[in-house]
């Protein structure tokens, strides 16, 4: 529910480590030393000259701990008092801290510069300002950070009945959270290296947006909760990259001073803090995932609406051996669109998908320098080649698994697109279907599918039957697609290879 500034703050706790760990120490002296230590920590990690830099941590003592405030945004015409974030942080034994917050009043106004919504067929427009006010039933941060790296430190958080409104001169949204929780577990992992992990749960959410020229959009989920995990993340990596992109987003923090009160546009990203963060994802980290589950769906968009069951999103990467293995997880369950597939079509709308590609067999090195070549190529010029990724390795793409049910229709399948360069591509896939008879069935009841029915008439006279379910095995070669071993090439306006080439 917290927005970026608030995370911010959220790190800005982490500089009470600096002070003696005992509570008789807290003062006026302490408090203005720790003020010092976290402005400067700012101005080191954005910029001296940027707006965010400039804004005023404020630190008093307050009882046993240290009362930390940060501005959402600089004081402006109409607005003198700008919103505060607020934390407390206090020592506790084993040299290590609890903290409350970070907090938002309620209600809560502020600005900031956001990037504006694409377009169909125009490039992307300047960051544009966004009017936000938040309000908040009741809220709860607090967790334990040990600036050691001896023990785990942990973050917990819970808000119930969230409201949130995004204006602009363009679009106005407003979204509502019944209950938002989540937790976030720092664990320690070798050598100057970190586990993070975390997982929250949103119920009731629900968000309408509108904008001038635009038709209403609706979207609700009756639960919604995600996953993440980083294993093994380098913290000297992080230290360098995190200032980079932290420079990056800096541009959407709004009022800057003298502005009179109007938001500055986000500066234009500078291509050496591209290079450093790409530098940095090197051995960064050796694992990354993140999962999401939404739980009954339901959307609208004008005058068409749908729902589904549940929906799945999921990805994830990890270097062995210096190469480059990532996925994508997505599903669908119990797809509804009444009104994209009138009549007999309607029955052949996709009830349930998921898809799980994969890629392995990038060399990491290889592909950081790539990247960073891409990024150094000026306007006009052409992109590096390819070639570099292929040295040590063949690189694989595929499909883990594939489920596609269309009615009583049921379709799955694995599959690999194997390439040792660019133009030396082999792969092998196996798909499967059950009921396929009914499919084409409903195809041929539909007059406006009367052009593809030959093709599933043809699909299956090339499968081959096995335990009930038709089976396709095919098998890419040489310039050579096979299908049960007949050879489609031909069909496809491909001719054979001239020359083969040994594996």
């Amino acid at each position: 529910m917290y927005s970026k500034p608030a995370a911010l703050l959220a790190a800005c706790l982490s500089m009470a480590a600096m002070l003696p760990a005992k509570a008789d120490d807290i003062s006026a002296a302490q408090a203005d030393a720790l003020q010092t230590q976290m402005q400067n920590w700012l101005q080191g990690m954005f910029g001296s000259d940027t707006r965010l830099a400039g804004q005023t941590v404020r630190v008093r003592p307050e009882g046993e701990h240290y009362r930390i405030e940060l501005p959402l945004e600089m004081p402006r015409a109409g607005r003198p008092s700008p919103v505060m974030l607020s934390a407390s942080a206090r020592p506790i034994a084993g040299g290590r801290w609890a903290f409350e917050g970070p907090d938002l009043p309620s209600p809560a106004s502020f600005t900031l510069n956001m990037p504006a919504p694409p377009r169909k067929g125009q490039a992307p427009g300047p960051n544009i300002p966004v009017e936000f006010t938040v309000m908040t039933g009741s809220q709860d941060s607090r967790g334990t950070y040990d600036p050691s790296f001896a023990t785990p430190s942990t973050l917990t958080t819970n808000a119930r009945d969230v409201q949130v409104r995004a204006q602009s001169a363009s679009t106005d949204q407003l979204t509502k959270m019944g209950q938002s929780s989540s937790t976030t577990t720092l664990r320690p992992s070798g050598s100057n290296r970190v586990d993070i992990m975390g997982d929250g749960v949103v119920e009731g959410y629900t968000s309408t947006s509108r904008s001038q020229d635009g038709q209403p959009v609706e979207l609700s989920a009756q639960r919604a909760q995600a996953t993440v995990g980083i294993t093994a993340l380098s913290r000297d990596r992080a230290a360098t990259m995190l200032p980079a992109a932290a420079r990056v987003a800096s541009g959407f923090l709004a009022g800057a001073p003298g502005s009179g009160g109007v938001p500055a546009i986000g500066p234009s990203v500078d291509p050496q803090l591209l290079r450093t963060i790409l530098q940095s994802l090197q051995d960064l980290a050796s694992e990354f995932t993140l999962n999401e589950t939404f739980d009954g769906v339901a959307f609208r968009s004008g005058t068409y609406n749908g729902a589904m069951n549940q929906a799945r999103i999921g990805m994830g990467a990890k270097s062995e051996a210096g190469l480059l293995q990532a996925y994508v997880d997505l599903g669908l369950d119990g797809l509804i669109l009444p009104d994209a597939a009138p009549g007999a079509m309607a029955e052949l709308m996709p009830r349930k998908v998921a898809l799980r590609p994969v890629l392995t067999g990038v060399p990491t090195e290889e592909l950081i320098q790539w990247l960073g070549a891409a990024a150094d190529a000026k306007d006009g010029a052409r992109p590096p080649g390819i070639a570099p990724l292929f040295r040590r390795a063949g690189v694989s793409a595929g499909l883990d698994s594939f489920a596609l049910d269309i009615g009583t229709t049921s379709f799955a399948g694995t599959g690999k697109l194997t390439a040792l360069s660019p133009d030396d591509l082999a792969g092998q896939a196996q798909i499967t279907a059950s009921n396929f008879d009914e499919l084409i069935a409903r195809v041929n009841a539909v007059p406006e599918l009367a052009g593809v029915l030959p093709l599933f008439v043809f699909a299956k006279g090339v499968s081959q039957t096995m335990e009930g379910r038709l089976v396709w095995n095919l098998a890419y070669r040489d310039n050579k697609l096979l299908v049960n071993g007949t050879d489609l090439s031909a069909m496809m306006g491909r001719p054979p290879a001239q020359s083969q080439k040994s594996r």
